[in-house]
């Protein structure tokens, strides 16, 4: 309801005045004291004169951290908090009332709590809790007691609605958001969390959450928010470097670029699953830059037999199956990689066989294979002049033996002489041969050894039947054998390697050679994971330092299902410790329109797999999608230019053109009379406005409305890949959807009932 129909107006715009006022003493306060300590830098570096200061690092510190709280107040000045709950803790007499905002606010003169912080444990109160009795997790165990009052504010500097659990529709207030004009960021929704989401940010921190949701259900901001959260509450195991995102692609890393900053979070590493391993991979290779989807989406240049050998090979590298091949690979190298035979000079044995295979297999079995090599070498080289002492105290005492011998035997005395100089001469030429060829014996005995080349490893094991076949004659056939024979040679052959072929290259380079940042992070956020293979998520696996994963997706959204994630039991049964997985679903979509959903729900029934999640839209109800029938490309484009100026009239501040694939873009952007920008693959900025852009770069983006381009029968075919396009597509809009055919529509929505849509 409005603020100032409310019972409590008075005595909350009082309070917030009063937030308010303290809010600008105590950024007045926290500025004096950076001018102080800046002082205090300059004086401390005159006087170190450069050296290190411990007085400095902490002063510095704190100057870090008294920045970044400014930062967050000047942000929270005209809406210093959005909710409030009344809570009375059970075997207490006073009720509590806590505001609730993006960051604490705090009196300094004496600690009085003005705002607490969202990410508090009793906030999660505010989130999930229904009013009367409750619990929570407090860092001292659970509390319980009584929520007497849950309150939703809309300030913009002043109070605008006050929303009471019980008395005004609560809805309203989520209503409100989401009716709310769509830019060119993702935003956070701290105010606007609902139940199920806040379970998801604040799941234990050691396990791995699992969650299947739907186009339009927050997966992206609650993995943002969920960050913030274990970063507030767990300071010390998840700091910046040690937290990664994984992200689709770099416009989408721009499109979000705001909401951790905004939360109080900075310097996270976030990146595309290919660069980091491009990163991670220490040799060079040379990958091929084609967008196999760019091509199963074109219907001209691939054969159906073709289409399906990509499918093939793409899905078969990037399985469990290719990694355990690898691994059986990697297993026959280590049972064969140390020479059958004793390190022998002159005869003597130095080192067994048995003793270079337990340092192998037992002593150094920490390291991978080839620093492993390299550690026995290195434990050769020094103890090898040891090894050769005992042998010369062996020969001296042999040989002092038969001196004593002689001496009793041979009376005389130049006979003696002559005798003991050609024993000492024997003795002391015994002894430099073995100095002089045990440095030839090591050299000899290390040449016997395999020279590990990962490169030519992987050409071998891809491209030799014999090889290959070897270790796929349990699960493939010799047609699909050879196919991937035939392929790899054709790509090889031109000094390339598919994209694909990057996980297992790695993979074989992390067991082989070891990565530098084997267990460096100790949470990692994967964003759209129905696109990354099970072999990608392995090694993911291993940059983790315990089970700690935060990995959502739609697999109705899985365009690249054909190298990635068709269930989400393949993480669940082959790459992640069942026992600390959890999985969940969110069925709700706060996005699009209930008319919206229900229409890209038809859509992706089409699919017909048990896997798909069909959405569940919430709250707000628009106008049915839009299908428009024209006669030719020209009438379409005509059309869209005047939608667009409609659409703006209406205040809409976002519209996209989402064309099946470049070429297509490229071509409206082209014959367009309207001011718009055009994304492509090397694009990582969405400026606002009017933008045309392919299917395949829209995932996780959402505009105010979407106009979809030439939805025809001969465009979009009944198939799977056109399927998930067509469905996310109509799931990045907001409140409006435009459909452009030719003559005949798609059959994906010819299907569809008439009452899901509007004809115009």
């Amino acid at each position: 309801m409005l603020a100032n129909k409310h019972p409590d107006y008075e005595k909350e715009k009082r309070y917030l005045y009063e937030t308010k006022d303290l809010i600008k003493k105590e950024i007045f306060n926290i500025k004096k004291e950076l001018e102080k300590l800046e002082k205090d830098f300059k004086k401390l570096k005159k006087t170190e004169g450069g050296s290190y200061s411990n007085e400095l690092v902490i002063k510095s510190q704190i100057y870090d951290s008294k920045k970044k709280k400014l930062k967050q107040l000047e942000k929270a000045k005209n809406k210093p908090y959005f909710g409030r709950i009344d809570f009375k803790e059970i075997d207490k007499d006073l009720e509590e009332t806590f505001y609730i905002g993006k960051t604490s606010v705090v009196k300094s003169e004496n600690d009085k709590r003005y705002v607490l912080d969202w990410r508090a444990p009793i906030a999660g109160l505010y989130y999930s809790g229904e009013l009367g009795d409750v619990m929570y997790t407090a860092p001292d165990g659970l509390i319980m007691g009584d929520l007497n009052l849950k309150r939703q504010y809309e300030i913009e500097d002043k109070l605008i609605n006050i929303f009471d659990k019980g008395l005004t529709p609560m809805d309203e207030f989520l209503q409100n958001a989401l009716w709310e004009k769509k830019d060119n960021r993702l935003k956070d929704i701290v105010n606007t969390i609902q139940s199920e989401q806040n379970d998801i940010i604040r799941a234990k921190k050691d396990n791995t959450i699992i969650v299947q949701g739907v186009a339009g259900s927050g997966k992206t901001t609650i993995i943002l928010h969920r960050i913030a959260y274990l970063m507030y509450t767990y300071k010390e195991m998840f700091r910046p470097e040690n937290v990664l995102i994984i992200v689709p692609n770099n416009l989408f890393l721009d499109y979000i670029s705001d909401v951790l900053p905004d939360l109080g979070v900075e310097d996270i590493t976030q990146m595309t699953i290919d660069n980091l391993f491009l990163k991670l991979i220490k040799k060079d290779y040379n990958f091929l830059k084609e967008d196999k989807l760019k091509s199963l989406l074109n219907e001209n240049i691939l054969s159906r037999e073709e289409k399906e050998e990509i499918k093939f090979i793409s899905s078969f590298k990037g399985s469990i199956g290719f990694k355990k091949i690898l691994d059986d690979l990697i297993n026959d190298i280590s049972n064969t990689i140390v020479p059958k035979c004793d390190l022998i000079v002159e005869n003597k044995i130095i080192y067994t066989f048995n003793e270079i295979k337990t340092l192998f297999e037992i002593e150094y079995n920490f390291l991978p294979i080839i620093p492993r090599v390299n550690r026995i070498k290195k434990y050769i080289k020094e103890t090898i002049d040891d090894r050769l002492i005992e042998i010369k105290n062996e020969i001296v005492n042999e040989y002092d033996k038969l001196i004593s011998k002689e001496k009793r035997n041979i009376k005389d005395n130049d006979k003696l002489k002559k005798k003991l100089k050609e024993i000492y001469n024997s003795r002391d030429s015994l002894i430099n041969k073995y100095e002089i060829n045990s440095k030839k014996a090591i050299k000899a005995y290390f040449d016997k050894w395999p020279k590990l080349n990962i490169k030519d490893l992987y050409i071998d094991l891809t491209t030799n039947y014999n090889i290959l076949s070897k270790y796929t004659y349990n699960i493939l056939d010799e047609s699909k054998t050879n196919s991937i024979i035939l392929r790899s040679k054709r790509i090889i052959n031109k000094g390339y390697f598919e994209r694909e072929d990057l996980a297992p290259l790695l993979y074989l380079e992390m067991k082989l050679i070891g990565i530098d940042m084997k267990g460096k992070f100790s949470h990692i956020i994967v964003d759209e994971a129905q696109d990354y293979s099970p072999f990608q998520m392995v090694i993911l696996k291993e940059l983790n330092s315990n089970n700690s994963f935060t990995i959502v997706g739609d697999l109705s959204q899985g365009i690249y299902s054909y190298k990635g994630i068709n269930s989400w039991n393949e993480l669940i049964e082959d790459v992640f410790d069942k026992e600390y997985v959890k999985y969940l679903t969110i069925k709700k979509c706060y996005r699009s329109t209930m008319e919206i959903m229900n229409f890209a729900n038809e859509v992706i029934k089409n699919y017909g797999s048990n896997e798909v999640t069909l959405a569940e839209p919430v709250l707000r109800s628009g106008n049915k999608p839009y299908l428009l029938n024209k006669k030719s490309e020209k009438e379409i484009i005509k059309d869209i230019e005047s939608k667009i100026y409609k659409l703006k009239q209406k205040g809409f501040k976002s519209i996209s053109i989402i064309c099946k694939n470049s070429e297509e873009c490229n071509r409206v952007y082209n014959k367009l009379n309207i001011k718009s920008q055009i994304i492509t693959e090397v694009d990582t900025h969405y400026d606002g406005g009017v933008v045309i852009i392919p299917t395949y770069l829209t995932k996780g983006l959402e505009f105010d409305a979407v106009i979809i381009f030439n939805c025809s029968k001969d465009n979009y075919l009944n198939e799977e890949l056109f399927i998930k396009v067509l469905y996310i597509s109509i799931t990045r809009a907001l409140h409006e959807v435009y459909i452009y055919f030719k003559d005949k529509v798609t059959p994906l929505i010819d299907s569809i009932d008439e009452s899901f849509y509007n004809k115009e």
